[in-house]
């Protein structure tokens, strides 16, 4: 199948919890479905619909747009995994068959990662009065921290040592090794492209 017909697949895996950071907005159904039960609000406490709304470009969004944002941003996170891990643009029919959760935590951290770039890089006043400096170099910090050399460090929970940015690189790593694709050259992966997605077609 191609990568778009394996985005279409995988763009479900992971919902919106209704977290009510957003008084009076109702998650539509697209957003709500996780087909693996897991939820892009567990991965960081940074990724909540109100730091979402509040740094994404549209001050006075409707409720319909910013649903139309959460999807597109589904989309971006799971289209941005599969171009970083596969050099190729069509895929064995039965990959997800046999290994349906194999992109969830890429898929999740990704999520991390975008909505930490949104956070950082936003203008918007209501932005700048409701997070404060110290916590957007914790963010900072949390998402893109160079990774310790992990032969120094012992445990089970070494990989939450990393930055989210290493974890993330080391999944898409984990998913080329596991279905033998191998890349050129790995691509700068630790900061993304902010966009306007709202505008953007699928």
């Amino acid at each position: 199948m191609t990568l778009k017909e394996t985005a279409d697949l995988l763009i479900n895996r992971i919902g919106y919890r209704d977290d009510k950071t957003v008084t009076g907005f109702v998650l539509n159904a697209s957003n709500l479905l996780t087909e693996s039960g897991r939820y892009f609000q567990s991965e960081h406490s940074a990724v909540t619909l109100q730091n979402i709304r509040d740094c994404q470009s549209v001050a006075k969004i409707s409720a319909a747009d910013f649903n139309s944002y959460l999807e597109v941003l589904k989309h971006q996170c799971v289209v941005q995994v599969l171009s970083d891990t596969f050099e190729r643009d069509t895929i064995d029919d039965n990959l997800l068959t046999y290994y349906p959760r194999a992109f969830d935590n890429a898929i999740s951290l990704r999520m991390v990662i975008v909505v930490a770039e949104l956070i950082m890089t936003s203008t918007r006043s209501n932005k700048i009065e409701r997070l404060s400096n110290e916590f957007v170099g914790k963010l900072n910090y949390d998402v893109f921290r160079d990774a310790p050399n992990k032969f120094a460090i012992r445990g089970a929970n070494y990989n939450y040592t990393l930055g989210v940015a290493t974890r993330y690189g080391f999944e898409i790593e984990s998913i080329r090794r596991r279905f033998g694709t191998q890349r050129n050259q790995l691509k700068t992966i630790t900061k993304g492209q902010v966009i306007n997605p709202i505008y953007d077609e699928l």
